[in-house]
Parts: structure tokens; sequence; C-alpha cells
């Protein structure tokens, strides 16, 4: 299952109502700490301490996404179990992506050296040994 809950998408038409009922979430769950818990008004009036604006309000808003993220995935996991018509199978990002860059760098090479690259040539290997022949030489003077 967790195999399908990592390589899987829930299906687009459904995706946005998931995205807006975890957004519902946030929304709620910034109100109540903002408004609620008088957040705001302990800022406006100054009674709010050193502490509770270097670790609260950041804490506050850092949650949300954590809010965000867990109604999410609770969705995913229960679309999962009572409704898998509405999963679908996500494609390999990275094979898609490694092959087009591979097809990119042989159309690349081939338009500035010709087809020729790709043919090996004796006459290549023989010139390139000598090469390393005559360095080897030069290297032991």
């Amino acid at each position: 299952m967790f195999c399908l809950f990592r390589n899987s998408h829930i299906h687009p038409r459904l995706n946005r109502y998931v995205i807006l009922l975890s957004l519902l979430g946030v929304i709620g769950w910034l109100y109540f700490t903002i408004i609620e818990k008088s957040l705001v008004t302990m800022l406006k009036s100054g009674d709010a301490l050193i502490v509770d604006l270097v670790f609260g309000l950041p804490l506050v808003l850092m949650m949300g996404v954590v809010i965000y993220a867990t109604i999410y995935w609770t969705c995913k996991i229960l679309i999962i179990i009572a409704l898998p018509k509405f999963i679908v199978p996500a494609e390999p990002e990275g094979d898609v992506l490694q092959e087009q860059l591979e097809e990119d760098n042989i159309q690349t090479l081939e338009e500035q050296h010709g087809s020729e690259y790709w043919a090996e040539d004796d006459s290549h290997s023989e010139l390139d040994s000598s090469k390393d022949e005559q360095k080897a030489a030069d290297e032991v003077k």
C-alpha cells in the first residue's frame, strides 16, 4: 500500500476538492490561533513577550503546513482504500527525463560531429594508439 501511496496521484478532478479541503483546514487553524486565541490583539497591545514572537508565531505558521499535509495525505489514503478508481499511477519522471536528455545529447553530438562520430574507424583507433605510444616514449625520455 505504501508503494501505491508513493507512486500514484489523485485524479485531477478529485484532487481539486482534496486541496480545497486541506486549505479549509489551514484556514480553520489560522482562524483559531489568530482570532480565537487573540494572537493579533496580544501583538497590537504589546502584551506579547519576545518568546511569543520568536517561537510562537513561526510555530503557528509552520503548523499550518503540517495541517495541510496531514489532511491531504489522510484524504489520499482514504481514496486509495475507498475509491481506488480515482488513483492515477505516476510515471517515473526520472526515467523520462533521462531518456530525453540522452536523446537531446545524441542529437547535439550528431549535429556537431556528424554521423561519423558514432562509427568506429580503424584509422582513428590506430592513430590514437600511435599517439599513446608517442606520449609514452616522450615521458620516458
